[in-house]
Order: structure tokens, then C-alpha cells, then sequence
């Protein structure tokens, strides 16, 4: 489990993190949502110990993989160089890495682009590319940090479909940072929703409960009943609710 245990945090003279406590579920898909400039970066950097807090304590798994914005492929290195790069460490053994990378490039169907570099894969490619890297890698979390941000309809779908499979062979300790409403309605086990600064909490919905009841409509409707409170709260008028169905 990831645990922030009445955590702190300040960039200079902004406070963050006000005495914030949250856990999220090993082994489950936590969505992490909340208006801009709230915090969940920083939240994520901090889960994944790259930044400490000032007050509080953090529990986290020690191996983390990374998904980010960019899909940060080594342009010089093929899509297999580029995965066998990263796997050298865990499965110092050829053959292993090999399976390994087959596995994961026949799970994202990337089997015939393994021998392509990056200004060869389409843009699709390159993200589906970003995904299976950061599931190869066996770290016990796996923090995505806005990782579909930016892309039109169909490779967004495509995307999370592809996301939704590799979840289901390899069921990480999930944190997955979204401003996109739409994102946690498809894959989260829960919604963490988060206010404005500073933290102090997390609204938790169990999105598999929600959506076994009330179906996704249901499960859409009670996180926008959240960003409405965020309006109330900061004076708005609906701004935040548009912004976050747009993504």
C-alpha cells in the first residue's frame, strides 16, 4: 500500500500538503483527480520519493516505473534497444530479457516494430512503446503522470484499451494523475478526488462498486457532484466541471 500518513509539503511559501493523509490500494488502478494546479504531481513525485515532505511520513514501494507525458524513447536505439535498455538491470540475462520483451511487445501489438526507431513508430506507437516499457520493468508501483494528455479521440481509446489489457495481465499498485474525467470513469478501481490547495484530504469512490450499480453514467455523475463542490468552494461557476469534461 501506498499510505501518506499526515504529510506536509510547501514549494517556498505555498503550501501544498497541510497534515494530508490518503491510502491507496495495492494492486488496484487509484486515479488521482483533481483541478489544476492543486497538487497531484507533486503528490505522485512525492510517492515516488523524489521529493520529501516536511512534515508527515510516506510509505511506498521501493521500485517504481514512470509513465510521463513524452514517451522519452532513446532515438538512437530501436523500440526492442530501447526496452532491452531498461530490463538490463532485472533480467541481466539474455534470453529472459528477450521473452520479456516479447511478451510485452505481442501484448501491445508492436511484435513487427520491434526493429524500428522512434522516428519510425507512429505517435501512437511511440506511447503504447512508453506504456510496456514502464510494465516490463518489474517495479511493485507504477506512477502515470497524465500519460494520454493531448491526443485526439481514437488514439486515446486506443491507448487505454491498451492500458486496460496489460493492467489485467499484471496487476500493479497503480497511482494514475488525470485532469480527464473520462479517464477514471474507464479504468479506475478508485477515484481519489482531491480539492485545492492545501491538501488535506482525498473523496474516495470505489469506482468497481459504483459501476457494478449504477453503471459508468452513475459513476460519472457522483465525480462531477465533486468537481461542482470544488466550484462552490473556489467561486468558479462551472469553470472547473468544463474544464475537466473537456480534459
Amino acid at each position: 500500500m501506498i499510505r501518506f500518513d499526515h504529510v506536509a509539503f510547501a514549494f517556498g511559501d505555498t503550501l501544498v500538503m497541510k497534515d494530508f493523509c490518503a491510502d491507496f490500494e495495492p494492486h488496484a488502478v487509484n486515479c488521482v483527480l483533481g483541478p489544476s494546479g492543486c497538487g497531484k504531481t507533486t503528490l505522485l513525485n512525492m510517492a515516488a520519493g523524489l521529493l520529501a515532505p516536511t512534515a508527515g511520513a510516506i510509505a511506498a514501494p521501493q521500485t517504481v516505473s514512470y509513465v510521463f507525458q513524452e514517451h522519452r524513447l532513446i532515438p538512437q536505439k530501436t523500440l526492442q534497444a530501447n526496452l532491452d535498455f531498461v530490463l538490463r538491470v532485472p533480467y541481466p540475462g539474455k534470453a529472459q530479457r528477450r521473452a520479456v520483451i516479447d511478451t510485452y511487445l505481442a501484448l501491445a501489438h508492436l511484435d513487427a516494430a520491434r526493429d524500428r526507431y522512434p522516428h519510425e513508430l507512429s505517435g501512437g506507437m511511440k506511447r503504447r512503446a512508453a506504456l510496456i516499457r514502464a510494465f516490463a520493468y518489474p517495479a511493485a508501483a507504477l506512477f502515470m503522470d497524465e500519460p494520454f494528455k493531448g491526443l485526439d479521440i481514437q488514439l486515446h481509446a486506443e491507448l487505454m484499451e491498451v492500458f486496460s489489457r496489460l493492467h489485467e495481465q499484471d496487476a500493479r499498485t497503480v497511482l494514475f494523475v488525470t485532469h480527464n474525467i473520462e479517464e477514471a470513469v474507464f479504468s479506475a478501481d478508485l477515484v481519489h478526488i482531491l480539492g485545492h490547495k492545501p491538501l488535506a484530504a482525498a473523496r474516495v469512490i470505489d469506482a468497481r462498486t459504483e459501476r457494478a450499480q449504477n453503471g459508468a453514467d452513475g459513476l460519472r455523475a457522483l465525480i462531477y457532484e465533486e468537481t461542482r463542490k470544488w466550484n462552490k468552494d473556489s467561486g468558479t461557476k462551472g469553470e472547473v466541471s468544463a474544464r475537466y469534461a473537456n480534459g
